[in-house]
């Protein structure tokens, strides 16, 4: 059978790159996009099971190159890991408050958590509706679902919107064979966590129930799970993966 192709954004470290890692293992072919170069063989990835661009998520023009030579050289993507965002933080590594927010932050960290989502699927869903088949799992968080101890309100109100975003897409294009879900994961031992720095994570962990962060491995196996063949009944969906730190 011909391997399905997933494309990742955020693929170069993190849950992003633990996601790919995870879709390889399942044998798809995965395409990988990152702000920052990606190394294959530092990686220790092989191009017979990834494509690795350099790009931002935010430029239409350039994502439109990654589906054009994809299509190209390996077919169409059928997958789609909507994982690249920010959580800007301040000079003393705290997030601004809503008093403090600037709308220049605020615009910033919509187009890259959530309507660059937007976008990203209203490229690829055509081609997944016309092999009658789809899987979007995008990276929402805790911060979205209840609160957080240390995100600010541009970035929660980003993590709720992809959670709605999620339930549309979900709703409209169940009919032809494309999911739509999420993970919420909450605090995940990355390098976007380790800017609040030790204390804050060690404070963090002591409030969660099994009492230590998550990992990248963790969430990028879930992520995995939702874009399998056999999960084509979970549409709509929010995993929660926070250690027991929220619960419904």
């Amino acid at each position: 059978m011909k391997r399905k192709i997933a494309l990742v954004t955020g693929a170069g470290r993190g849950i992003g790159f633990a996601a790919a890692k995870s879709l390889i293992s399942e044998g798809r072919f995965v395409v990988m996009i990152d702000n920052k170069p990606i190394d294959h063989e530092k990686l220790g990835l092989s191009e017979d099971d990834a494509l690795c661009f350099r790009g931002d998520v935010t430029d239409m023009a350039f994502m439109g190159r990654v589906r054009e030579q994809t299509e190209a050289l390996h077919g169409v993507i059928t997958i789609l890991v909507n994982n690249a965002g920010i959580s800007p933080k301040r000079t003393d590594g705290k997030s601004s408050g809503i008093l403090d927010l600037t709308l220049e932050e605020w615009t910033n960290v919509f187009n890259v958590n959530l309507t660059s989502m937007m976008r990203i699927c209203q490229l690829l869903i055509p081609g997944m509706q016309e092999q009658g088949f789809g899987r979007i799992v995008s990276v929402s968080s805790l911060a979205g679902r209840s609160k957080s101890l240390v995100a600010g309100p541009s970035y929660m109100a980003s993590k709720a919107g992809m959670l709605g975003l999620t339930r549309s897409i979900a709703t409209e294009m169940g009919p032809n064979g494309i999911t739509a879900n999420c993970v919420a994961p909450g605090r995940i031992l990355t390098d976007m966590a380790r800017l609040a720095g030790e204390e804050v994570n060690l404070r963090y962990a002591e409030q969660i129930p099994v009492r230590r962060l998550g990992t990248p491995e963790e969430v990028g196996a879930a992520i995995a799970f939702l874009c399998a063949d056999s999960s084509g009944f979970i549409n709509g969906a929010t995993i929660d993966i926070n250690g027991g730190f929220f619960m419904s």
